[in-house]
């Protein structure tokens, strides 16, 4: 009957296999897609016997709704691993949105690491979250706007940006519920046909369940941070502030980018524009100006013979991590110490004014040996409208040995300085910032002036607290254990506070 057919293809999708009616439960499962086929097969059967006056089909059409049924059939196995994935995540979801907590969630929602859970927890909040205060703009939403507006889904054709889907609650619950899953569809088959995943269904189910792509470890970050200051209230967030970075780091006596205290007003024209045009009036920090004026900071020698000529400051990120904010949520913090999770420098590109436009190599092993790892690009994440044209969908991490304007091999050369970089923001992390989860820093390697032979003059320019792993090598288990702690006790204060 329709309805046993009905009830079986519910058991299908929820466990992949199904049991046959009362009078033949003496027999075996059957494995789902023989029995989706006979599912199938009788309800057409059924179909056909019942509604023979009512409905009648020339051999043509039932030759193609023949076709169209076995294309069902073939698809509905090839992403039967898929559904089951799907569903765990869309359980996931309507759990927290019922009003589920972190704690349950260990136990009801089953087979999810605490990774995983983590993340799905705060992708859960981000509606709720929307219309909180941020730390450093209005609302958690309005540093979404800003944040993603040269940001978009590659699709080798047409880049959207991401802030489209951040313009109100009912854009991210659809983003939510469907453009994250068809992103990870497609992107999974992409991935599968290229040779860069040896399973599409195993590809999906980690970048919907435990994602390892940079833009869902980015904007798990973003909502790590913007969660955390909101329950702690913490001043140390203030830090993201460039300039109160800078006092803050003269204060401890750590290296900070310097800062010219003069001139007070610092006026920039261009050569060729007139009638009031291309005129810039810069008023300094230092004499109550917003504009931080420094003088051009340059790579150090080691730095340089792995650049090309004209090329950009090419800094190292440095992502740390504290469970220091533990304490003000009233956990348990045990260690507290900052710890490396990441390193990845940035090799800039010839031409760039910034390494914004670089190779982001990993170091897997910065403090034992500073040797450089593979490389990666996410220029085709901000290729927005027509430049996207063509580009890439997606890409293996570390797929990039050799910078792409020089063709001089990275992987395997040495960064000097790299060990120390390390230490310098862990020590800065614990002395300036401690109740933020994670900060991404970025360091100079510049000129040692007082002994050019040695080794590399180490400069912080800032601190990241909204921070991005860059594609490199992450410790995923202090990242995951991070992680879940900060998000049981988030949740713990949520509760307390209605």
């Amino acid at each position: 009957s329709s309805c046993t057919v009905v009830e079986w293809l519910c058991d299908l999708l929820a466990m992949g296999r199904v049991t046959l009616p009362h009078r033949h439960r003496r027999q075996k499962n059957v494995i789902a897609p023989g029995l989706l086929l006979l599912a199938l097969a009788g309800g057409g059967c059924g179909s056909a016997f019942s509604v023979p006056e009512r409905l009648a089909f020339d051999g043509a059409t039932a030759s193609g709704l023949a076709v169209l049924a076995s294309v069902l059939v073939l698809l509905a196995w090839c992403t039967l691993p898929m559904i089951r994935a799907l569903l765990k995540y869309w359980r996931a979801m309507f759990f927290f949105w019922s009003g589920g907590s972190y704690e349950d969630a260990r136990r009801k929602l089953t087979g999810l690491s605490d990774f995983g859970r983590a993340h799905l927890y705060s992708l859960a909040s981000v509606p709720w979250l929307m219309k909180q205060p941020h730390y450093r703009t209005g609302t958690f939403q309005d540093d979404m706007l800003t944040n993603l507006r040269n940001v978009v889904m590659p699709t080798g054709i047409y880049g959207v940006p991401l802030s489209t889907w951040a313009r109100s609650r009912l854009h991210a619950v659809c983003a939510v519920m469907f453009l994250i899953p068809c992103a990870a569809f497609v992107g999974s088959v992409v991935r599968r046909c290229r040779g860069l995943e040896a399973s599409a269904a195993d590809c999906f189910a980690r970048t919907l369940l435990a994602p390892r792509d940079w833009l869902q470890l980015w904007r798990l970050n973003c909502r790590l941070a913007s969660m955390t200051a909101l329950a702690t209230q913490s001043k140390d967030f203030d830090l993201e502030d460039k300039w109160k970075f800078i006092q803050a780091c003269q204060a401890k006596g750590i290296p900070v980018t310097p800062v010219m205290d003069r001139p007070v007003t610092l006026v920039a024209k261009d050569v060729n524009e007139e009638g009031g045009m291309g005129i810039h009036v810069l008023k300094n920090v230092m004499h109550g100006g917003r504009w931080i004026l420094q003088e051009k900071l340059d790579n150090c020698d080691a730095v340089n013979k792995l650049l090309p000529k004209e090329s950009p400051l090419s800094t190292m990120r440095v992502v740390t991590g504290s469970k220091g904010a533990l304490a003000l949520l009233g956990a348990n913090s045990g260690k507290t110490r900052a710890k490396a999770l990441c390193t990845v420098w940035r090799a800039g590109r010839a031409g760039a004014s910034t390494d914004h436009s670089s190779v982001m190599v990993d170091l897997p092993t910065a403090r034992k040996d500073e040797t450089l790892g593979t490389g990666s690009s996410s220029a085709h994440w901000y290729a927005r409208g027509w430049k996207s044209l063509g580009m890439t969908v997606s890409s293996a991490d570390g797929a990039i040995s050799t910078h792409p304007d020089t063709g001089v091999i990275l992987r395997g050369c040495q960064l000097p300085g790299a060990a120390a970089a390390t230490d310098l923001c862990e020590r800065a992390h614990d002395a300036l910032m401690p109740t933020v989860p994670l900060a991404g820093w970025d360091v100079a390697f510049c000129p040692n002036k007082g002994n050019p032979a040695g080794p590399p003059e180490l400069v912080l320019l800032e601190a990241n607290l909204s921070c991005n792993f860059f594609r490199g090598s992450v410790a995923w288990q202090e990242y995951a254990s991070l992680l879940d702690e900060h998000f049981a006790a988030i949740d713990a204060w949520r509760r307390r506070a209605r």
